[in-house]
């Protein structure tokens, strides 16, 4: 496709024969024909975009993200479609985008596009997974991400674990911003060492139970490793013993319960452990201080 600002003569006698033809199709109880216009247009006239009838409302929160996404990260243009009647087929969002921070739109238009097209792409577009991003940066030699993969491939643990024992958690604030620094290159890995003692301790567990590598029992475990009440090697010598306490659980919480089964037992009450009550929230892992 060239980009051109503004339509041509040609651009509007091509979208006049298309339409003309769909009337007749429409006649004849026929379906439409799609017809792409072989130009890029660009534009700083917002007004001439309207809303098709039916599409999704813009959510304000996540245009917010969008715009300070965009504002932190940089711009990367992307192509908004419209059809005849300039009804936005897909990308209201990114439409809504670069009129806050008034930068040009550029779009293309496809003859006879409606709301079913819009309906369809959005009902199968699928956002990237940990597994795409990984597969990102890992192509293009980003050392971080080539020896997290290697690790995740030895371990099989999955990647919110992975994150938890090679990337600092103290005092960052929630997964929210670990995530972000995982989609955009910043993966940092400031654990290496404890992250492969810390994962050599679950694969440990695996004679003693079969579920060793079930993500809500890594994340319990990854939990009361931070503890400074936790002794691996009574925890492996309780477990082989009574292995009935620990089996399978809906939650990270509810492991962190077995783990306290397991390590008070025949232990007396002024010794036993009480991870569940420091460890069972979910931000608990976050949190600055030591305990």
């Amino acid at each position: 496709m060239t980009i051109n600002y503004k339509m041509n003569k040609a651009d509007y006698a091509t979208i006049k024969f298309c339409v003309e033809k769909n009337k007749k199709l429409l006649k004849e109880g026929k379906k439409i024909i799609k017809t792409i216009i072989p130009h890029i247009f660009q534009t700083f006239d917002y007004s001439i975009f309207k809303d098709l009838k039916g599409n999704r409302i813009i959510n304000d929160s996540n245009l917010k993200g969008i715009i300070k996404s965009v504002e932190e990260d940089g711009y990367s243009p992307n192509l908004v479609q419209v059809n005849e009647h300039m009804e936005v087929i897909d990308g209201n969002h990114r439409l809504g985008v670069h009129q806050y921070l008034k930068i040009p739109i550029s779009y293309y238009m496809v003859v006879g596009a409606g709301i079913e097209d819009t309906t369809i792409m959005n009902t199968h577009r699928k956002s990237w997974s940990f597994d795409d991003w990984l597969n990102r940066f890992y192509v293009h030699n980003y050392e971080e991400y080539k020896i997290y993969k290697h690790l995740k491939d030895k371990w099989k643990f999955d990647h919110w674990s992975c994150i938890f024992l090679l990337c600092r958690t103290k005092g960052v604030r929630g997964r929210g911003k670990l995530k972000k620094s995982f989609e955009t290159g910043k993966l940092k890995i400031e654990t290496l060492e404890e992250g492969k003692k810390w994962a050599q301790r679950i694969l440990d567990i695996k004679p003693y139970y079969k579920g060793y590598d079930k993500r809500s029992f890594v994340q319990a475990m990854i939990r009361v490793f931070h503890d400074k009440d936790y002794n691996h090697k009574i925890f492996i010598k309780k477990l082989s013993l009574v292995r009935d306490r620990m089996y399978d659980c809906s939650t990270v919480g509810l492991y962190i319960q077995r783990i306290d089964d397991v390590m008070n037992y025949q232990q007396p009450k002024n010794k036993r452990t009480m991870f569940a009550q420091k460890w069972g929230d979910a931000d608990a892992i976050f949190r600055e201080r030591r305990v």
